[in-house]
């Protein structure tokens, strides 16, 4: 497996992505997110297409307070994933409503330590 992992403020993250994705060599795979406590690891996955196992992973960091922007601007199906992060993590992502994953009565952001 060859992973190329590219660390960008969150500041920049969106205009990386922008200058890196080509839609007709790169498919999106998801956004994810790691609370490390006190702040959150994010990554954006691509996968190349028409070959195996080749991936370029874009990694930020934020605060729980920051907001996280959006890609939908350049991968409309992102908007999923986004909406995931804000639901699991309880984090502030650019134009994401939260209560699509979780039903009113769940506990708030629970993949989120403390």
């Amino acid at each position: 497996m060859k992973v190329e992992e590219i660390k960008v403020s969150l500041r920049d993250v969106r205009r990386a992505i922008k200058d890196f994705y080509n839609p007709d060599e790169w498919h999106f795979v998801t956004v994810n997110g790691t609370d490390l406590g006190g702040k959150v690891e994010l990554k954006w996955f691509f996968a190349k297409y028409g070959e195996e196992e080749v991936f370029t992973v874009f990694t930020s960091e934020a605060s729980y307070e920051d907001e996280i922007p959006t890609i939908t601007y350049i991968i409309p199906s992102a908007w999923i994933a986004e909406w995931e992060l804000a639901d699991l993590l309880g984090l502030n992502v650019e134009g994401a409503k939260k209560g699509l994953f979780l039903d009113p009565d769940s506990p708030k952001a629970p993949l989120r330590r403390g």
